[in-house]
């Protein structure tokens, strides 16, 4: 084989296996959204949102922090969630939500103790 056949049979393998991978199996887009977003943004994501680990007790020490966003126009509400183990950010829009994510981050509130709900209500 010389050296452009050599090159061809590797643009046809790699290809082949390019082909393969496309047609694998994988979870829908939509199905890595969380159920608290009907949209795909980021803050909302399901892998960004609180799953419980944090006990209530330090929840309750992160709250006052956390309230800190309830100054922003588009914040409705931030409690501790008793059932979730979370504190529950309420939001109006997506926008709202990115921009209390980072107020989250600026108090020093671990982004997995929130879970961000929009409520456009």
């Amino acid at each position: 084989m010389n050296i452009s056949a050599r090159r061809l049979h590797r643009l046809i393998t790699s290809g082949l296996a390019v082909v393969a991978l496309a047609g694998a199996p994988r979870p829908s887009f939509a199905a890595s959204f969380g159920p608290s977003s009907p949209w795909p943004d980021p803050a909302f994501l399901d892998y960004r949102q609180c799953h419980g680990r944090y006990d209530i007790q330090e929840l309750n020490r992160l709250v006052p922090r956390a309230r800190v966003a309830l100054w922003l126009p588009g914040t409705r509400n931030v409690v501790v969630d008793q059932e979730r183990h979370c504190i529950t950010v309420t939001v109006e829009s997506f926008g709202d939500g990115r921009l209390a994510e980072l107020v989250m981050r600026g108090v020093a509130v671990p982004r997995r103790a929130v879970f961000l709900r929009l409520d456009r209500g």
